[in-house]
């Protein structure tokens, strides 16, 4: 899996290699990610980084 990365604002999560991600990424881990999706943060719909996070 790619890196997974907040973009700015932090309102989506995307995977590292997500050609939609804009032009702001922050790295973060596997954990991370998990948890701003949880904390609502929208998955991008192109990336789809819950379904590799295993998140529905």
């Amino acid at each position: 899996m790619a890196q997974a990365g907040i973009g700015v604002p932090a309102t989506e999560v995307h995977r590292g290699d997500c050609w939609a991600r804009g032009r702001s990424l922050v790295a973060v881990s596997a954990e991370r990610a998990r948890a701003e999706l949880a904390g609502g943060a929208q998955p991008c719909v192109v990336c789809r980084p819950d379904r590799v996070l295993n998140r529905p």
